[in-house]
């Protein structure tokens, strides 16, 4: 039986409101097969589906690993101009280290996955 384009359609968006809602992929495996017998088109479904997932994951991991970055630049200028006018600098040196180092630890573990 060949799938027409509507239907294939219809079955990724099935799939993929249940991919928005966090269903594990077994799960929408089984619901698509509910709908469909062609493996191929199941797996094709999948496929793009986590692709788009982690494409998604990837570019929200390199913003907050941006945000990071500007956390850590921007601590290391203040604590230059405070150490240089002999200011204290310990609370602006560690809070905004930590802050973008944990930005960019996180950041790196939706890119990585």
């Amino acid at each position: 039986m060949q799938l027409n384009e509507d239907h294939w359609d219809s079955l990724y968006v099935f799939a993929k409101n249940l991919a928005d809602k966090n269903v594990p992929f077994d799960e929408i495996k089984s619901q698509l097969r509910q709908h469909t017998s062609n493996e191929q088109i199941i797996a094709e479904i999948i496929k793009r589906i986590k692709k788009v997932q982690y494409a998604i994951k990837r570019k929200n991991g390199l913003v907050k690993i941006g945000f990071g970055v500007m956390f850590l630049l921007s601590g290391f200028l203040i604590t230059c101009v405070n150490f240089h006018s002999n200011q204290s600098f310990t609370i602006v040196m560690y809070s905004s280290t930590s802050l973008g180092l944990l930005f960019a630890f996180i950041g790196l573990y939706d890119v990585i996955g």
